[in-house]
């Protein structure tokens, strides 16, 4: 199971999602990208907006400096991820930490 926890400022992505082989589970594939995409964009818009971290087994992106739009692309990922959540529910798991 993939399990994301998230504060205002941070989040933390663990797992894998078991929802198929590994190389062509669907679920994984699509929190990687939701993951991707969003990082990129936030990167793209202020390279010192957030410390990202992927050390093979955990992911951390962690807002470090206050941007309007950094904040709304951040804020998405989460609801993307709880959208993934909600069709996959035994796949992947999305907790508040506050």
């Amino acid at each position: 199971m993939i399990k994301v926890k998230y504060t205002d400022k941070m989040i933390t992505i663990a797992g894998h999602a078991n929802f198929a082989d590994f190389g062509t589970d669907i679920v994984c594939a699509s929190a990687s990208s939701i993951i991707t995409t969003s990082v990129n964009n936030m990167l793209a818009l202020d390279k010192e907006s957030i410390v990202y971290s992927d050390n093979g087994k955990q992911i951390v992106i962690e807002m470090v400096k206050d941007n309007q739009y950094v904040t709304i692309i951040f804020n998405n990922l989460i609801d993307l991820l709880k959208d993934l959540a909600s069709d996959y529910h035994k796949n992947i798991k999305v907790e508040s930490e506050e």
